[in-house]
Parts: C-alpha cells; sequence; structure tokens
C-alpha cells in the first residue's frame, strides 16, 4: 500500500464526518451513539407529526366554532324577532311576516348543523361525541376531542313559531345551550394550542440534545484533515527524496560497472 492510500485512508473518516456533518455515519462509529440518536429522531418526528395534527383538530374545532357563531347570530335575530311579535300594537298578519322570518332563521340553524363539515366529517350532528383522538403525542395518543350533538336544538327552532303560544325562555335556552359548546370549543382551542407548544418545545430541545450526540466538530474535523494533509505531504515528500537519491546511487553504480 502506498503512503497515498494511507493517508487517503487516515483522512477519509474526519472528510466524511465534514461532508456530513454527523459525527456518527454507521453504528461503527459509536454503537451506542447511534442508538441513542436514532430513538431521539423517532421522538422527535413524533412530536412534529403531534404538533401537526393538532394544529389539524385545531382547524376542526374552529370550523365547527364558525358554524356555532353562525347559529347563534340567527337564534339572537329570532329572540329580537320574538319580542317584537309580543308588541300589543302587531296584527295577526303582522306576526305572519315575522314568522316568515323566523322560519326561515331556522332553516338555515337546520342546514347549519346538517352541513357545517371539515375534510367530509359533520361536526355539529353528534358524529363526534364519541370524541376524536389527537394523536398530539408522540405515540399517537392525545386528548379527545368532543363535538356535542346540536340536533334537539335544530329541531326545536323548527317547531317554534310566535303566531301562537309561545315562551321566550324556550330561545334562552337554545341560546344558553349554543353559548356553552361555543365556550367549551374555545377553551380546547386554547388547550390544543398549549400541545402544539408544548410539542414544539420539546422537540427544539430533543433536537438540541441529539445534536450534541450525533454532529460533527467541524473545526475539529477540519484540523484532523489538514494534520493528517500535512503528515502527508511530508512523507511523500521523504519518499520522493528517498527515490531520487535511490536513483542517482543507481546511476553512479551503473556509471562505475560501465568503466
Amino acid at each position: 500500500m502506498t503512503i497515498q492510500n494511507i493517508a487517503q485512508n487516515h483522512m477519509s473518516e474526519p472528510m466524511m464526518r465534514v461532508a456530513s456533518g454527523q459525527r456518527i455515519n454507521s453504528a461503527a462509529d459509536d454503537a451506542a451513539g447511534l442508538a441513542i440518536v436514532e430513538d431521539m429522531t423517532a421522538q422527535i418526528r413524533g412530536l412534529d407529526q403531534g404538533t401537526r395534527n393538532t394544529m389539524d383538530m385545531q382547524a376542526l374545532v374552529s370550523t365547527a366554532e364558525g358554524g356555532l357563531d353562525t347559529i347563534s347570530d340567527s337564534l339572537n335575530r329570532i329572540r329580537e324577532l320574538s319580542v317584537q311579535s309580543m308588541n300589543g300594537t302587531l296584527t295577526d298578519a303582522n306576526r305572519e311576516m315575522i314568522q316568515a322570518e323566523i322560519s326561515q332563521l331556522a332553516d338555515g340553524i337546520q342546514a347549519a348543523v346538517g352541513g357545517v363539515q371539515f375534510n367530509g366529517m359533520n361536526l355539529l350532528d353528534g358524529s363526534g361525541q364519541g370524541g376524536l383522538n389527537t394523536a398530539s403525542g408522540p405515540d399517537g395518543t392525545g386528548a379527545q376531542v368532543v363535538l356535542n350533538d346540536m340536533s334537539n336544538l335544530a329541531q326545536a327552532i323548527t317547531n317554534y313559531n310566535v303566531t301562537g303560544d309561545f315562551e321566550l325562555s324556550d330561545i334562552d335556552a337554545m341560546i344558553a345551550d349554543v353559548n356553552a359548546e361555543r365556550a367549551n370549543l374555545g377553551a380546547t382551542e386554547n388547550r390544543l394550542t398549549h400541545t402544539a407548544n408544548a410539542n414544539t418545545a420539546s422537540s427544539i430541545n430533543l433536537s438540541d440534545a441529539r445534536s450534541r450526540i450525533g454532529d460533527a466538530d467541524i473545526a475539529q474535523e477540519m484540523m484532523a484533515v489538514n494534520q493528517e494533509r500535512v503528515i502527508t505531504e511530508m512523507q511523500i515528500l521523504v519518499q520522493q527524496q528517498t527515490q531520487e537519491q535511490l536513483e542517482q546511487e543507481s546511476q553512479v553504480v551503473a556509471g562505475t560497472t560501465g568503466a
């Protein structure tokens, strides 16, 4: 094996570390370190996916809350119309016209309950009552998000009629139910925000720890490469000088023999 080959072998590992930026490029470099780094990598990728899952669930909850906001606006308008219908200056014909608007609003509420969707899944008709897994953790576990059923409310408002006997407290109870569900979803959104932030912080800390174990010290590796390069150049120079000396001696011997 020539000096150049030996030098190349000596420099190959530092050069590989410099090129990859990794201190551990194979199990032979550090078997225990490799196992730790790979385990951390799995945890980091799980946390990052958990963060994305949490943000997806946040979008779902926000969509549901937006649907409830629309329903709340409609219920408040129905209550306003109901109070108007109590005015003694109105005729039955006037109340019929008020009821016509209420019926349209009730149809809109029913459509919202059955039509607010996320990724093709209904959000307000009880489909999520069994709980939706956030999968925010690196192992796929996470908080269960529960979406309460608004179907009964949608049915009740359809039967609401101000042209006959009615109770304003019925509308008040519906508004309270919607407000309670919106508060629940708002609290859920806040919890998911904290979960995503915690995942991000954990991922950053684990990434730092992994870097300390697996990343190469580029300055140190470059020093090793340069050191090997200087030694190699000196060895090559010595080899060349030795070779030249041997050639000169050989020529002298040949000249003496010829004489």
